[in-house]
């Protein structure tokens, strides 16, 4: 009997019943246990398990899932007449939850108990006529047999039996050296290990290489010698492993000739026929190893050198060989260190797959790529094997705490979470990891096994089944949903058992209408299905493929269901070796183990004919099995799948016939400003010659060149030289995605995606812009005391989030606003991120700000069915100042660790939170609450710091900027003012001679037109060091002027902007819809602004004369959003009359009557309109449309001489003439 594991405790009542009555009290007991929670952890308590509560009846959770009417009747059946009716289920008694999926017409209610939802499917059965079929949700099981876990390096145990009935001593299949070998009939083991009498009969070449312990490999000469080599493996090294029917093993050479040992231990490869002395025994070592026995009884050895013996008695080490396998001619081998222990890909007897020779046609390396969804316990998608080969979902923003794809699953990267109802597939049990390595693990890259098919596979990682392999069919039937909606082209399904569940019967047809492949475990009762079905495999339907279970040795294996007319053929699945979680490898068994070899090579066939449709795919499947006598009358083929035979057999369909012509070429410039999503307009220069060309397609290809999948539609070829495909919506490319490939394809076939081919490609680069910048900077002091030359550290507040941030960028400055010098230094971002919450209980929690810089939660008291997600980078400290929660139900998990129960008396509790990307989750069950919990986050790494040395003072302060790449953000720049130290103010110069003072040569500031008005002053000692000194009222102290110049050399000295400032300036900005930013910020175009805007403001102050001191512009994105060109020009004006502050209030009066967009600002836009138009055609502003086109949108002013965040050096007052040459573009 099956008792399925239970969040929950369950009454002795609920445990099945054996056929003959109750359950004795070891049953009882058993079937408790297995009802147990497996895993626990509390703060302050030891490892004992919870308490059970005590026994309610209608305590445990229960499901129903829905079916609606085909047309439902207000209109006909419509998603939203679905999600209404859904909604209103949550009225029903002991409703907990109800998920609508329209696709499906199907809905998954969870309700409070098993009585409840017995009385909500009479209800909606009698009195709702929308609802066609309601069902109690039923229970799955994943089909497998003991699992031994190994590390990438070795296999860390013997490959023995794992369940089932036990062979006898005297068979082969009873020990490992005989299984490794594919031995039957009897066995006769001696007390050593080694196989005495064993038979077996094979034929063709198994070309193998013996490495020995220390790296080299034997190789036998033309004369016979056999020495050891280092390096690679030369042909003169591979041996032909020929087994005899006594069970003894013969080496053929490279040339021939047969390994022997002699008399006196030496060993040679001379003899031309295999007799007693040219045999040998072979014996299976623990690490995977085997050693091989003389007809002396002695051990072939390899010391370190170049001779090899066979002189010892007993076997250690240096008598361990580790056998390579090597392809034979018609085969391709991958490079994996492991493949010659995957037997059924390539066996010694010849039952396997064929898979080699599968290979030597086609790996799937240079395909389309195909979706294949693995629904099981999930994949640990980081396994060095596994992680190249994931389906990435492109709608998703990984690791953002955001439900991008709107789809109900927050960060499905890789796949979905139905159990624990998250994004997050991670195996937390082996099975589904295991199933997706025999599918697709990464072939020839040099790491543990392969696949099936080597490249090209998406492996979704769809977690239906809990770490204890039992899972839901309502989330089945969930699973099943979101593969189809994200395109899976083959589902693969190691699971059944629970019977037949015509929900989930129609969740496969639905499938089977989009075209997917299902393939399914016959399952491992040893029964007849055809007699005791066995669903999903059972279900008759053209999609789905059930599958049984063979050995190495060619027979149905002992386990295995069968059935003539229902189980349609079988794959190997008998101690398979493949991925684990933890980037390890291990042995299962099991039809879930033959399931992935067939899910594998569907995946195959179907890269290597796109053009197949399901059911060819699956015809051509059935029909090029291997027929083999121990399959015969139980399968519905009578046979083993064959990898090489199934692709040759895919020649009778038409093979596609690509155009010979190629595109010349494709640009694209992203102009979605988000991180890792991407927008904007692909153009293809379309071929020369369209004759064989019917459309364009442009595929992503990762770095390593291999094509991924699709982006948007095919566009027809037309005649047209140039096209050009729309991508409107934001996209987010598949994970290794680098470029973008445009190929030519018609009806009979399409072009290959490649890097090296004639399809031309473009770099896919990401522009993306910051959203928030540095909080603060602040220079710590100069340690230089030279005049003009500073050292010490910049002090940068990091921005809350750095999600959108590689680097602050720090420039010499004037100030916020003012002229930028040259580039100091760029300081990392380390992608740290404040606290964000997700899930339905975020808004009780309570998040605020407390005064020392941290972030307070607090849930007191919480109520029942809780959830959410805290995520936040680390490192970082929690400290809880109250935590009372309901034992092991209700819960904090802090990046993995349960925190529960009590811990008053350990209050207050600090958790340290590791570097990285932390989740904080909080969940209770839905009774006995406690009286809650609360606690303050700290992040560290607020703050970073930049060092300089001695560097050359060329501005007054630091402007620091953050940047996504090369894209800065200058709106959210900061600003540090720099002193500079000097003996004189080390000598108490009152002045603060170099305060500030900022040296740039002129030319980096000026345009080419302005370069022209430079003019030669005197030598500095020429020149007064003070001039027009002016006295402060208030300080008493005189402030230098900013005539200083470096002798003969043309440089300029300014001030930044300070606080407070007695200068007599207004700042104002207005966004300027119809013009470009690149435009506003032209020389030419620039001028006209400031010509608009000085008569502008002239009138505004009755004919006074006014100056406008900086223009600058830049993007408007706001606007450029909705898809209008837009710029923000940021300006100062300055009064030149004899009465600047009347003058100042009337041009910040005026600026304000701008800003409210009535008659004086369309007066504005026509003045300002006309002066754009009014520049040459050949200026950079010829194509805007002029002048109607233009509308300025005027932001508040601000007058200069208020204190603010961002002026904070002193400043000094120009003299009249200074003004008067800058107006004049004079130095």
């Amino acid at each position: 009997a099956h008792c399925p594991p239970r969040s929950r405790w369950r009454p002795p009542g609920d445990c099945p019943a054996r056929s003959m009555g109750r359950p004795g009290f070891f049953g009882l007991l058993l079937c408790l246990l297995a009802s147990a929670p497996r895993a626990w952890a509390n703060a302050g308590a030891g490892s004992t398990p919870p308490p059970p509560h005590p026994p309610q009846q209608e305590e445990q959770p229960e499901r129903v899932i829905l079916r609606y009417a085909r047309a439902l009747p207000s209109a006909g059946g419509s998603a939203p007449d679905i999600e209404r009716h859904v909604q209103g289920l949550h009225q029903q008694p002991g409703v907990l939850k109800a998920q609508a999926l329209p696709r499906l017409g199907m809905a998954v209610v969870t309700l409070s108990s098993a009585a409840h939802g017995e009385r909500l499917v009479e209800r909606l059965m009698q009195d709702d006529d929308a609802v066609e079929l309601a069902v109690p949700d039923t229970w799955v099981t994943a089909f497998d047999f003991g699992a031994g876990g190994v590390t990438a390096a070795s296999l860390e145990r013997s490959l023995r039996g794992s369940g089932g009935s036990v062979p006898s001593e005297a068979q082969c299949s009873a020990h490992a050296a005989c299984r490794l070998r594919g031995l039957v009939g009897d066995c006769c083991p001696a007390t050593d290990g080694m196989m005495l009498s064993c038979c077996s009969a094979r034929g063709g070449p198994n070309l193998f290489a013996l490495r020995s312990y220390h790296g080299t490999f034997l190789e036998a000469s033309a004369d016979g010698r056999v020495q050891q080599v280092l390096g690679d493996a030369p042909p003169e090294a591979l041996f032909d492993l020929q087994v005899h029917g006594n069970g003894t093993f013969a080496l053929r050479s490279y040339f021939g000739k047969y390994m022997v040992v002699d008399e006196q231990s030496n060993v040679f490869a001379d003899r031309s026929v295999a007799q007693a002395w040219e045999r040998f025994n072979i014996a299976l070592n623990w690490n995977g190893t085997i050693t091989l026995q003389s007809h002396l009884g002695t051990y072939l050895s390899a010391d370190e050198g170049a001779v090899v013996l066979a002189n010892r008695s007993n076997a250690t080490f240096r008598e361990q060989f580790t056998l390579v396998h090597f392809a034979a001619q018609g085969e391709r081998l991958s490079n994996d260190p492991n493949i010659s222990k995957l037997w059924g890909m390539k066996s010694y007897e010849g039952f396997d797959i064929d898979a080699p020779e599968a290979w030597k046609i086609w790996t799937g390396e240079v395909g389309d790529g195909i979706t294949v969804a693995v629904l099981d316990t999930g994949i640990d998608y980081t396994h060095p094997d596994l992680s190249e080969q994931m389906w990435v979902n492109p709608l998703e923003i990984p690791d953002n705490g955001v439900d991008d794809d709107e789809n109900g699953y927050i960060d499905d990267v890789h796949g979905a979470d139905f159990v624990n109802d998250d994004g997050d597939p991670m195996d937390d049990q082996m099975h589904g990891t295991h199933c997706a390595g025999t599918i697709a693990g990464v072939g020839n890259n040099g790491v543990g096994v392969a696949g099936v098919a080597w490249r090209g596979v998406r492996l979704m990682a769809l977690k239906f089944l809990d770490s204890s392999g039992a899972g839901r069919t309502s989330d089945a039937i969930r699973a099943i949903d979101y593969a189809v909606a994200q395109g899976a082209k083959i589902a693969s399904n190691s699971w059944g058992g629970g019977g037949s569940n015509p929900a989930l019967q129609t969740a496969i047809e639905y499938a089977e209408a989009a075209g997917m492949l299902f393939t399914a475990a016959a399952g491992n009762g040893g029964a007849d299905n055809d007699l005791r079905p066995n669903f999903p495999a059972n279900y008759n339907m053209d999609n789905v493929i059930s599958v049984a279970a063979t050995t190495r040795k060619g027979e149905l294996a002992h386990f295995s269901c069968f059935g003539s007319t229902s189980v349609d053929l079988a794959a190997p699945g008998d101690e398979i070796l493949s991925t684990i979680p933890g980037g390890g490898y291990g042995l299962l068994s099991g039809t879930s183990m033959a399931t992935p070899h067939v899910s594998g090579l569907a995946a195959l066939v179907w890269m290597y004919r796109p053009g197949l449709s399901m059911r060819q795919v699956r015809d051509v499947l059935l029909g090029s099995v291997r027929r083999l006598p121990a399959l015969e009358g139980k399968t519905v083929t009578g046979g083993l799948i064959n990898a090489k035979d199934a692709l040759e057999s895919t020649w009778a369909f038409a093979p596609p016939s690509p155009p010979k012509h190629a595109a010349r070429g494709i640009e694209f410039e992203d102009v979605d400003q988000g991180v890792g999503s991407y927008a904007g307009t692909i153009t293809i220069a379309a071929a020369a010659d369209e004759s064989d060309i019917e459309y364009y397609r442009v595929f992503f290809v990762s770095g390593a060149g291999f094509q991924l999948q699709a982006l948007g539609h095919k566009v027809p070829a037309t005649g047209a030289a140039e096209l050009t495909m729309e991508i409107n919506a934001s996209f987010v490319p598949p994970k290794y995605a680098k470029y973008l490939v445009v190929v030519a394809g018609r009806a009979a076939g399409e072009m290959h995606a490649l890097l090296n081919g004639i399809a031309p490609h473009v770099e896919l680069k990401d522009f993306a812009l910051p959203d928030s910048g540095p909080s603060y900077a602040s220079w710590g002091g100069d340690r230089d005391l030279r005049e003009g030359w500073v050292s010490g550290e910049l002090t940068v507040g990091r921005a809350e989030s750095e999600h959108a941030i590689t680097s602050y960028n720090v420039y010499w400055s004037t100030g916020l606003g003012g002229v930028r010098g040259p580039l100091v230094g760029k300081i990392p971002g380390t992608g740290r991120r404040a606290p964000s919450c997700a899930g339905k209980s975020c808004g009780l929690l309570g998040q605020r700000r407390t005064t020392d810089g941290g972030w307070r939660f607090a849930r007191r008291p919480y109520g029942g069915s809780e959830q959410a997600t805290i995520a936040v980078s680390g490192p970082g400290r929690l400290e809880f100042d109250a935590f009372d929660t309901e034992r092991y139900y209700d819960a904090l998990f802090v990046d993995g660790l349960r925190v529960s129960g009590n811990l008053s008396a350990t209050l207050p509790h600090r958790l340290d939170l590791p570097e990285g990307l932390v989740n904080i989750q909080w969940q209770s069950d839905e009774s006995l609450e406690a009286t809650g919990w609360s606690f303050v986050l700290y992040q560290s790494g607020i703050t970073t710091n930049l060092t300089l040395g001695s560097v050359e003072v060329q501005g007054r302060g630091f402007e620091v900027v953050p940047a996504y790449e090369e894209n800065e953000l200058a709106s959210a720049a900061v600003y540090a003012a720099v002193a500079d130290n000097t003996p004189q103010m080390q000598a108490g110069n009152h002045f603060g001679v170099g305060d500030g003072r900022a040296v740039l040569p002129l030319a980096q500031l000026l345009s080419p037109a302005e370069r022209g008005h430079i003019r030669r002053l005197a030598p500095l000692d020429k020149i007064p060091m003070f001039e027009n000194k002016q006295v402060d009222k208030k300080s008493k102290r005189g402030a230098p002027t900013l005539d200083v110049f470096e002798k003969d050399k043309f440089r300029a000295l300014w001030s930044a902007p300070a606080s407070p400032v007695q200068r007599n300036r207004v700042q104002g900005a207005f966004v300027v819809a119809g013009l470009s930013a690149a435009a506003a910020t032209g020389p030419a175009a620039r001028a006209a602004v400031e010509r608009a805007l000085r008569d502008q403001m002239s009138a505004a102050i009755a004919g006074g004369v006014v100056g406008v001191v900086r223009v600058t512009g830049v993007a408007a994105p706001e606007l450029e959003a909705a898809g209008e060109l837009a710029a923000k020009v940021d300006f100062e004006v300055e009064p030149l009359s004899k009465s600047p502050a009347l003058d100042m209030d009337r041009i910040e009066a005026h600026l304000i009557l701008l800003g409210l967009g009535l008659r004086a600002s369309a007066s504005f836009d026509v003045a300002l309109g006309a002066a754009l138009a009014a520049l040459p055609t050949s200026t950079e502003v010829a194509a805007v449309g002029l002048p109607g086109a233009l509308r300025a949108h005027f932001a508040p002013p601000h007058r200069m001489g208020v204190r603010t965040a961002i002026q904070s050096a002193p400043a000094t007052q120009e003299s009249a003439d200074t003004r008067d040459r800058k107006l004049r573009g004079a130095p």
